[in-house]
C-alpha cells in the first residue's frame, strides 16, 4: 500500500484547497483513509456493515416501498421487496463458499473506491454522544467520563442533536451504522424520538444502542424499538467488575426486549473477559511526529459526533468554533472538546455546518491530531484490567 499524506498546517489545519477528482483519485493512495474509510467497508467490518445490516439488525421487519418489479419477488419476500431478496440470496452463497465471499468483497470494495472518485460519501461508523451523564463510573471509561465535574456535564437537547443530524446528513450519501452512547444514553428522556429518527432515515443503515444494564427501559422505549427494524441493543456485562455495587437488570431488560421482540446482544459475558487500561489523560507535549506515530499505532475508528450544545469554547469573545456541532476523530476527543475546549484542538474535528464532501472525505486521510498528545504511548503493549473498576473520584486531566 503506497502512503500518501496531506500537508496539515499548524494545529492540523488541512491546507488542501484543490478539492476534486484528482484529489480524491489521490486520496485512495492513502494508507490512513483505506484503513479508516476503505477498511471500515472491507473484510470483516463488510461482514457487519454492508452485508449483516444493510437491512437494519431486524431485517424482517423491514418494508420496501411499492415497485414495478415486485412481480419478480417471491412472495415470502414480497414485503421486503426484490433488492432484500437478491441481497438475501448473494448473503447466503457468500457464507457457503469463500470464493464467492471473496469475489463479493473484492466488488464491494471496488464500488465503493468508485463512489469515492465521484465524490460520494458513504461513513462508515460514527458514535452519537447523547450526554456525558452516567449511572456509573468507570475508572477506565474510553469516554472519559469519569473526568467531568457535575459542572462540566452537559445532555443535548433534543432539537440540537436532531440538527446536527439533520445537517450532517445533507453532506453525505449513507451511513453504514450508528452507535448511540453517552454517559448512559437511557438518561436522556427523549431517546425514543431519537430512535424513532433514525428509523426514518433512509440514508442511516442501522444503529444500536449501548446501555451498561442499570436501568429499566420505558414502555414508550420498547414500542419505539420494537416498531423499528434498524435498531438493536448492546447491552454491557459488568458482572465481573470487582467493586462495583450498583445492582445490574440485566435478566428483567432481556426479558422485556424479548417480549417485544427487539434484537439485542450482550458483551463480555465469559471469564476470560478484561478491559485494556486506556492510562491516565493528560498533555505528553510530544512534538509533531511522535503524536503523528501515537495516532498511526492506534488508529481508532470510532468517529464521534457532538451537538454544539456539548462543546465548550475558550475563545476571548466565546464565539462558538462549532456551533451546530462537529465530527471528531474519536470518543476522547469529543470529550476532551467538553474539558478543555475546542480552541485547544482545532483542526482535530469537523464543524459539520461548514463542512464540504471533499472535507469529509479528507478527515478520513488526516494523521495529525492534536489530542493524541493526550494519550498514552498506543505502540506499547496494552495492560489488561479488570471490567469495570468503578471510582468514586472525579479524575484530573494530570499527570
Amino acid at each position: 500500500m503506497n502512503q500518501q499524506n496531506f500537508n496539515w498546517g499548524g494545529g492540523g489545519n488541512p491546507i488542501t484547497k484543490n478539492y476534486g477528482v484528482k484529489f480524491r483519485l489521490n486520496l485512495l493512495k492513502n494508507d490512513i483513509f483505506f484503513y479508516r474509510y476503505l477498511y471500515s467497508h472491507n473484510p470483516h467490518s463488510v461482514t457487519r456493515k454492508m452485508r449483516d445490516i444493510y437491512f437494519g439488525y431486524s431485517s424482517h421487519k423491514y418494508v420496501a416501498k411499492k415497485s414495478f418489479l415486485s412481480f419478480l419477488t417471491p412472495k415470502r419476500y414480497r414485503q421486503q421487496g426484490l433488492a432484500f431478496y437478491c441481497w438475501q440470496k448473494m448473503k447466503k452463497l457468500s457464507y457457503k463458499s469463500k470464493k464467492i465471499e471473496k469475489i463479493y468483497n473484492s466488488l464491494l470494495k471496488r464500488y465503493i473506491k468508485i463512489r469515492v472518485i465521484l465524490g460520494k460519501v458513504d461513513i462508515p461508523y460514527f458514535e452519537l454522544v447523547l450526554t456525558t451523564k452516567c449511572t456509573m463510573r468507570c475508572e477506565s471509561c474510553n469516554n472519559l467520563m469519569q473526568y467531568f465535574t457535575p459542572n462540566q456535564q452537559y445532555t443535548c437537547t433534543l432539537e440540537g442533536i436532531l440538527q446536527s443530524l439533520n445537517i450532517l446528513l445533507s453532506k453525505v450519501d449513507s451511513v453504514g451504522l450508528i452507535r448511540v452512547i453517552g454517559g448512559e444514553p437511557l438518561l436522556f428522556k427523549e431517546l425514543p424520538q431519537i430512535i424513532r429518527f433514525l428509523d426514518l432515515q433512509d440514508k442511516i443503515r442501522a444503529f444500536n444502542i449501548v446501555t451498561n444494564g442499570t436501568m429499566m427501559f420505558s414502555n414508550e422505549l420498547l414500542e419505539s424499538l420494537r416498531n423499528s427494524h434498524k435498531v438493536q441493543v448492546n447491552i454491557s456485562d459488568y458482572t465481573r467488575s470487582p467493586n462495583l455495587t450498583l445492582p445490574l437488570r440485566h435478566k428483567q431488560i432481556m426479558n422485556a426486549l424479548e417480549s417485544y421482540g427487539i434484537s439485542y446482544s450482550f458483551a463480555w459475558s465469559d471469564d476470560s473477559s478484561f478491559w485494556f487500561n486506556p492510562g491516565k489523560i493528560y498533555k505528553r507535549n510530544r512534538n509533531k511526529n511522535d503524536i503523528i506515530k501515537n495516532f498511526r499505532a492506534c488508529r481508532m475508528p470510532c468517529v464521534s459526533l457532538m451537538s454544539g450544545e456539548g462543546i465548550l469554547c475558550n475563545t476571548p469573545n466565546n464565539t462558538m468554533i462549532a456551533p451546530i456541532g462537529a465530527l471528531f476523530v474519536c470518543p476522547i476527543a469529543s470529550s476532551l472538546s467538553r474539558l478543555r475546549g475546542m480552541d485547544e484542538f482545532e483542526g482535530d474535528f469537523i464543524d459539520i455546518a461548514n463542512a464540504t464532501r471533499d472535507r469529509i472525505l479528507e478527515f478520513y486521510g488526516q494523521d495529525f491530531y492534536k489530542v493524541c498528545d493526550y494519550c498514552h504511548n498506543m505502540w506499547e503493549a496494552k495492560q489488561l484490567i479488570p471490567i469495570a473498576i468503578q471510582t468514586k473520584k472525579i479524575l484530573k486531566i494530570a499527570p
